[in-house]
């Protein structure tokens, strides 16, 4: 059989930053640096002679070619997955979870530990920023997060995800009106389905002159709103355990409403053999995760 023209590695970084249309993305979750994941695509790139990406205004998407590439690529990495299940017996495989970091990070780290201790479940974890409405089928249990997902008709709703400003629960009563929201830093997760100028859209005011800090990921924007340093935008289901503990409130200026939306569902695996050892995952997840009309994640201890 002929060898490939490429080293396999470099097709893994191309489809990792590919589908994220991001090489920072793509270095996280490869362990990578940021430089790493550019030289092997440039590499990929000349090797090949053809152009993957175009870079502009430090905005990344796929050529013509690249989304090309990118589609057989993926092809190829499930034929060498189900390549290895099929030699794996299904009880020596650990149980595949997918979960978006925020929600494995806030509310489900824990509790995984407590479930493994308790059962002996060998579990692997896959946190993925973006929505994949696809690949999640491939795990025993998964999150499936974003405004798609509602379409999929075999999968289960976790609650309404509802969006209000959050901030140090010392601040919050400072904060009585549109201005005085203003007047704080907004804290912003770009990987939210909601932002701030939806929120301020929504209530029917304009988002000029505020100052606005963004990030990446839920993990830096918590301890930022604990030390007061400035007003967050996110879903209630995520910041249940700080609000639980008295250390964020909500701070939604007198006549404002949240902005309420289905985002988060769980699938659980219909294989018969794996099904079982997923299901106690499954209630985990439904106790640490689901939400109430309020947002907020109901009968759980943080």
């Amino acid at each position: 059989m002929p060898r490939l023209s490429v080293p396999l590695a470099n097709l893994e970084v191309f489809a990792e930053a590919g589908r994220l249309s991001s090489f920072k993305l793509a270095a996280d979750n490869l362990a990578l640096t940021t430089s790493a994941v550019s030289q092997s695509i440039r590499k990929l790139e000349d090797r090949l002679d053809c152009q993957l990406f175009l870079r502009s205004n430090n905005r990344l998407a796929l050529t013509p070619a690249g989304r090309l590439l990118l589609r057989h690529i993926e092809d190829g990495f499930d034929h060498i997955r189900h390549g290895l299940n099929a030699i794996t017996p299904d009880s020596g495989r650990p149980l595949s979870f997918s979960s978006p970091p925020g929600i494995a990070a806030q509310l489900l780290g824990p509790a995984l530990v407590d479930l493994m201790s308790e059962q002996a479940t060998d579990i692997r974890i896959t946190a993925d920023e973006t929505p994949d409405f696809q690949s999640y089928r491939g795990f025993d249990v998964a999150i499936v997060y974003g405004a798609g997902a509602r379409a999929i008709p075999d999968i289960e709703p976790l609650g309404p995800d509802t969006f209000v400003p959050v901030c140090a629960t010392h601040l919050a009563e400072h904060i009585r009106t549109i201005a005085d929201l203003k007047s704080h830093l907004l804290l912003a997760n770009e990987t939210n389905a909601v932002t701030w100028k939806h929120w301020f859209d929504f209530n029917g005011f304009d988002d000029a002159s505020i100052r606005r800090l963004s990030y990446n990921r839920i993990s830096y924007i918590v301890p930022t709103l604990i030390k007061g340093g400035g007003v967050g935008l996110e879903a209630l289901r995520l910041l249940s355990p700080q609000i639980a503990r008295g250390e964020l409130a909500i701070c939604a200026p007198p006549g404002t409403q949240p902005v309420v939306q289905d985002l988060t569902f769980l699938h659980v695996t219909d294989n018969a053999t794996r099904r079982p050892r997923a299901l106690n995952v499954a209630k985990l997840i439904r106790d640490r995760c689901r939400t109430g009309d309020d947002g907020l994640v109901q009968n759980a201890t943080f």
